[in-house]
């Protein structure tokens, strides 16, 4: 069986349980008990993302979240102080909080003591229909990697003990990436490994959670699906709580805009001055192949100068100019040298220098200009 988010194969088996239940949901009737079975589940730590699961399919009813019909006082104060926590800190004030796997909208509406716009989605159709009659938007679906939110993008959002029923974790988690804003945030909490290890409550363990997340794996988990983590934590002692952030996309210079700098400044170069029949370039390295075999050139390069013997006498990829040793300008010196080795630029000019004087024009390539050497 391949692991639920590297898909690496399991063989770790770590503990087995008999006599399991089934499942803590949906508990049989009097009249359902002899269709009840126990089962047994072996749990195996994956050696390449270190996730700990169950090696079953999960429980049918997965994709729902089913909560206690109350919240205890404790519980409330719990979660508000970390809404007021995150408020506070990345300044939420009239963002869009977006609750995946809201239940019935417990959590959800203690958002109404904060200035934000709250938002919710949960698959079972009667919790959607509760959470509608509290007043609250939550639309009726099961965040995977295909889902859009009618609603979003959202600028937060939080999911409270669900994450560890999730069949495909990295499927949920870049379904919340792609309906989140640019930089957008977010709070999740799960059952902590570390605390069952340190209490060795072996009666933790239940077939409705079929993965089980240290702070590494969860760690794991966020950075492969786009987002960097800006701290994770214990929260009231048995759970673990992680504030992710959408990673900020590379702003790539402008390279085209660069190459073409390049082309326009050489092929004037050697347009303008007449005296130039014989051109070579110094360098066969990655820098130089690429800039020969991409470069739209208006002249032709005789050779390219290489101080490796392993390269004398070989072609550069794409462009096939030959390559020879340093010394062929001592007896064949070009007008034109360009130097395509942007580290050694200042040494490869004195070599050139003390190799002939017949060199009239030397150029250097490096970064997005070129050097007159």
């Amino acid at each position: 069986m391949p692991c639920i988010l590297c898909k690496r194969n399991l063989h770790n088996k770590i503990f087995h349980l008999s006599n399991m239940p089934s499942l803590v949901q949906n508990m049989p009737r009097s009249e359902n008990l002899d269709k009840d079975k126990p089962i047994d589940l072996d749990l195996y730590q994956c050696d390449g993302c270190g996730l700990v699961q169950f090696s079953c399919a999960p429980v049918y009813y997965y994709k729902d979240v089913i909560r206690a019909v109350g919240l205890s006082d404790t519980m409330k104060k719990l979660r508000i102080s970390q809404y007021q926590e995150l408020y506070d800190r990345y300044n939420l004030l009239g963002k869009k909080i977006w609750e995946v796997g809201c239940g019935g909208g417990e959590f959800l509406q203690l958002w109404k003591e904060f200035d934000v716009d709250i938002y919710g989605i949960e698959n079972n159709d009667n919790l959607v229909r509760e959470s509608c009659k509290k007043g609250l938007k939550v639309s009726c679906g099961f965040v995977d990697a295909d889902y859009r939110d009618p609603d979003g993008p959202f600028d937060v959002f939080v999911s409270f003990n669900y994450l560890e029923h999730q069949p495909d974790p990295s499927g949920m988690v870049s379904g919340i990436y792609n309906n989140l804003t640019d930089e957008g945030i977010g709070l999740v909490t799960v059952p902590s490994f570390e605390y069952f290890i340190e209490k060795a409550s072996y009666y933790e363990f239940m077939r409705d959670h079929i993965a089980y997340y240290t702070e590494e794996a969860l760690t794991n988990l966020f950075q492969l699906n786009g987002f960097r983590v800006l701290s994770i934590s214990r929260f009231n002692g048995d759970t673990t709580q992680i504030i992710v952030q959408k990673r900020k996309k590379i702003a790539l210079p402008d390279f085209d805009g660069q190459k073409m700098n390049i082309e326009r400044e050489l092929n004037t170069f050697v347009k303008s001055h007449k005296d130039i029949r014989n051109i070579a370039v110094w360098g066969a390295s990655h820098q130089a192949l690429t800039l020969l075999a991409t470069l739209k050139r208006e002249f032709d390069i005789n050779y390219i100068i290489d101080s490796s013997p392993k390269k004398t006498d070989c072609y550069s990829p794409v462009s096939h100019i030959q390559i020879k040793l340093p010394d062929i300008i001592t007896s064949d010196a070009p007008e034109l040298i360009i130097i395509m080795a942007p580290a050694f630029s200042n040494e490869i000019t004195k070599q050139i220098r003390s190799l002939t004087n017949k060199v009239k024009y030397i150029l250097a390539i490096k970064d997005d200009k070129i050097l007159y050497m």
